[in-house]
C-alpha cells in the first residue's frame, strides 16, 4: 500500500476524475491513519464498522493488502458512498458493506473495532456526547473504538486545520456540519464519565494538520498499545 505503483493502482480504482483519483494518492502517500489502522485491525482481527467513511479508501486498504475481515463503512454523502462501491467493484470486492447512513444512526455491534475518522468535529456539543456516550456503550460491549480527531490547543497545526475545513466548505467537497474540533481535556473527561481511560497520540504524518489518534480499549480486554 505504501509504494507508488500500489497507490496509483488503489486512485485508478476511483473513476474517472481527475481530482478524486488525486486526492485518494495524496491522502495514502500523506496520512498515516490508514497504515496505522490497518494494522491495529489486522492485529485485533475483529468485524470493523467504519463511521463516516467517505471515499472508503480504509475499506480498500485492508481488503488490497490482504486483510479480508467483514466490513461495514458508512456516510451520509451517497456520492462518496457510490465512489467507494465503484472502487471496490473494480477489484471484485462485491461482498463489502457500504451504506448511505448517518454516523450516528449506524448500528455498532458488540466486540467490533469501531473507527471514526475525521468524523466528530462535523457535529455540535450535543451531537459530540451522544456519539461519545454510543462508542462508550460500544466499548463496554467489547468493541475497540479507535477514532482520528484535529485537537484544539496544538498551536499552529490546529489553525491551518481550521483552514482546511473552511476549503473544504468553500469547494463543496464538505457540505454543512459544524467545524467543531474537541480539546484533549474534552475527550478525557467525556470518556471518563463513562469509566474509560483513552490513550491520545499525535498522528499527523507528512499532513500540517493537528490530527490524533484515540483508543478505547474495551474493559476486560489488555489495553491496546500504539
Amino acid at each position: 500500500m505504501q509504494d507508488a505503483l500500489s497507490r496509483k493502482q488503489i486512485a485508478r480504482s476511483y473513476g474517472t476524475s481527475r481530482w478524486v483519483r488525486s486526492y485518494v494518492s495524496g491522502k495514502l502517500a500523506l496520512d498515516p491513519v490508514f497504515q496505522v489502522g490497518r494494522r491495529i485491525i489486522s492485529k485485533r482481527n475483529r468485524p470493523v464498522i467504519d463511521l463516516g467513511c467517505g471515499l472508503g479508501i480504509l475499506g480498500i486498504c485492508l481488503r488490497t493488502s490482504g486483510v479480508a475481515l467483514k466490513y461495514k463503512g458508512t456516510d451520509p454523502e451517497p456520492w462518496k458512498i457510490n465512489s467507494a462501491k465503484q472502487a471496490m467493484r473494480y477489484y471484485g470486492f462485491e461482498e463489502v458493506g457500504y451504506e448511505v447512513l448517518d454516523a450516528l444512526r449506524t448500528d455498532i455491534p458488540a466486540g467490533a473495532t469501531v473507527c471514526l475518522i475525521d468524523v466528530l468535529h462535523y457535529l455540535n456539543d450535543l451531537d459530540q456526547e451522544k456519539m461519545i456516550s454510543r462508542l462508550a456503550e460500544a466499548s463496554h460491549s467489547g468493541s475497540l473504538i479507535l477514532i482520528r480527531s484535529a485537537l484544539r490547543g496544538t498551536g499552529w497545526r490546529y489553525w491551518m486545520t481550521l483552514l482546511e475545513e473552511k476549503w473544504t466548505r468553500l469547494t463543496g467537497w464538505i457540505r454543512g456540519g459544524a467545524i467543531n474540533f474537541p480539546s484533549r481535556e474534552g475527550i478525557l473527561k467525556s470518556f471518563s464519565r463513562h469509566g474509560l481511560q483513552p490513550q491520545i497520540v499525535p498522528l499527523w504524518g507528512k499532513t500540517p494538520f493537528a490530527s490524533h489518534l484515540i483508543v478505547i480499549s474495551p474493559p476486560g480486554e489488555p489495553v491496546f498499545r500504539l
